[in-house]
């Protein structure tokens, strides 16, 4: 996802002496950075985004590996109105389908094992499936949390089990639950565009033949996704008003860590979140 990198809880700035409507240096730089990148990209050219796709070849092969952490790196960053197609197709509700996007964090002892246990007869998450903080995450994310212990975070992923595991990878065939409704991620990997130019992730898949037409499609799904993706981060940034930081910050996170809850301020395209986890 865009947002990567350039996360505005990076910035340490302090907005006790601005008020706190008026936006830092850094979110007008983000700003005429990203307004800039989506004129450019939507002058990128669907047939020759299809070559380059041709050329490097991909047909899944139903592996689920990219939905399985134990593979790599499966969060999958969601828009709003994806997280609502997905509610709409699931009857779940937000918190249900997606989280907070922070920093990756280890996978829990024993979660490999235990984290497929549940049964998935139906959508309905169950919280013993849930991954969680841990005091090593928190420190991570120490540059989001705010003077009351509270952490920010920018954007949303699906939500994944205790294993890591995407919550809506069936258990034995490795098939998705919601393909239908699945997100733009999962549906154009392993292909990415990051600065206007074409980028792949690790596979299985990448390698093999595809079709003209397939090609066509997923040039012209790519494509659609990196300039949502684009304009959603740009929304989140021209909305968005910096947090007081404190030296305090990360201790009461841990105290409410410890307590078995603290809270997490969302921020996305259309506002902030708060929610308790």
């Amino acid at each position: 996802m865009y947002q990567q990198g350039t996360s505005i809880c990076m910035e340490t700035s302090s907005t006790d002496n601005k008020p706190e409507s008026e936006k830092t240096s850094y979110q007008r730089l983000l700003i005429a950075g990203l307004k800039k990148e989506i004129e450019m990209a939507r002058r990128l050219d669907t047939e020759n985004l299809a070559s380059e796709i041709r050329k490097i070849g991909f047909s899944c092969q139903n592996c689920g590996k990219c939905c399985r952490r134990a593979f790599g790196d499966n969060r999958v960053a969601v828009i709003p109105s994806e997280i609502e197609r997905i509610r709409e197709y699931t009857d779940l509700s937000k918190l249900e389908v997606a989280g907070p996007f922070v920093t990756e964090g280890p996978i829990q002892d024993g979660a490999e094992e235990s984290g497929e246990e549940s049964p998935e007869t139906s959508f309905r998450a169950s919280e013993e499936n849930e991954e969680s903080f841990s005091p090593e995450l928190l420190e991570s994310l120490k540059d989001c949390i705010d003077f009351e212990g509270k952490i920010h975070a920018f954007g949303w992923i699906l939500r994944r089990k205790r294993n890591g595991d995407c919550i809506f990878l069936e258990k034995d065939t490795y098939k998705c639950r919601i393909y239908p409704v699945r997100p733009m991620l999962c549906s154009t990997y392993p292909f990415y565009i990051e600065g206007l130019r074409l980028q792949t992730c690790e596979c299985e898949g990448v390698g093999f033949p595809i079709s003209i037409e397939d090609s066509r499609k997923m040039a012209e799904n790519l494509l659609f996704r990196y300039i949502s993706e684009l304009e959603d981060t740009l929304n989140l940034y021209e909305n968005f008003v910096d947090f007081r930081r404190g030296e305090k910050g990360l201790e009461l996170a841990k105290k409410s860590q410890e307590n078995g809850t603290f809270t997490c301020i969302v921020h996305d395209s259309r506002g902030s979140t708060e929610i308790s986890v």
